[in-house]
Formats: structure tokens, sequence, C-alpha cells
């Protein structure tokens, strides 16, 4: 599929979203943007990475992407073994790292409310704190437990507790055209 190359006026509309230190263009993306930690994928350097903050900016990003035909890959803390988070068609790279708070530990129902940039180790230790438990144990601490969702992320515990689906109770997403949708 041909995508459209982003323009002055797509980077233009991204920092008015996001706001100008929040977007970076090409020659400011570090090396480190280019690959995930399964080397045989290559590196792949995207036109733009462009850092969320919430859900709203996502929709936003997602929807004039769409409309006008640029590549999107989501990425949290890029640990993955699978290529997910390689821009291998150039476009925009859309950094989710920062979505990282944890909303809401409900002890009663044994239940937790995180943005998908929290990081594995830090969601294990907040509820730790609280008496709990988050069974799911993959093997990379510094993953992004929207990254653990992607990829159904199990680990060394799976066989006793079962995997990252097994503790998913509900999702905000975002489609492709921007639409926000709870599952």
């Amino acid at each position: 599929m041909q995508y459209k190359a982003i323009t002055n006026e797509d980077i233009a509309y991204f920092e008015s979203v996001c706001s100008r230190d929040r977007v970076y263009r090409k020659n400011d993306i570090h090396d480190d943007f280019t690959h995930d930690e399964m080397p045989e994928y290559g590196k792949f350097m995207p036109e733009l990475l462009v850092e969320a903050l919430n859900t709203s900016e996502v929709s936003r990003i997602m929807k004039y992407a769409y409309e006008n035909n640029i590549p999107v890959t989501p990425r949290g803390s890029g640990t993955g073994l699978c290529g997910g988070a390689v821009a291998i068609n150039g476009g925009l790279l859309l950094s989710l790292s920062k979505m990282n708070k944890i909303i809401e530990i409900d002890e009663d129902n044994m239940v937790v409310t995180v943005e998908p940039g929290i990081l594995l180790m830090d969601l294990t230790k907040a509820v730790a704190e609280e008496g709990l438990m988050y069974p799911p144990d993959p093997g990379e601490k510094s993953a992004t437990v929207g990254g653990n969702v992607m990829t159904n992320a199990g680990g060394m515990r799976a066989v006793k507790y079962g995997v990252t689906r097994d503790y998913v109770m509900g999702l905000e997403a975002v489609l492709p055209n921007g639409e926000i949708i709870k599952l």
C-alpha cells in the first residue's frame, strides 16, 4: 500500500494536538525508536514521533492520520520481540509511554484501572503495596501493560494463573478512524 509522506502541514497539526515539545522530527528521533528487542526485524526510522498523554490526543492523532493515509505504529517501551512497535512503513510512531498512570486500585473488587503505558514493574509494585498480586509475569518487567495486552503476554506463572487476557475486564480503545470505544 502506498502511504502519504508526512508534510510540514501534518507536523503542524500534530503539534497543535500534542504541543511542540512532544513531536519529534526524523533527525531528532533517538535510535531506540527504530527497533524493538528482536534484531532480526531490522531498523526502521519513522518520519515523526508523537508522544500522547491521553485518549483524546490519541483519537485526534488517529483520525487525522486515517483521513490523510499516514501509517501509525503504536509503541510503549519497545521491549517486544514481535516487531509490533517498529515503524516498518515509516510514517508516525505514536508513543504511549507517557500514558503511564494507575487510575484506580479497587481493593474490594480486586480490579486495577491503568493507562497503557504503565510499566509492568510499577503495576506489580503498586498492587503488592495494597496486598494484591498481578498474576501475569512476563520476563521483561520494563514492558508496558498495553504491550502485554497486545501480545497476550504470560510468563513463568502462566501455567498456574493464565495469561494477560485472563486479567483484562475491559478496554477503552481508539480505532484507526479515531473512534473511541469501550469494551
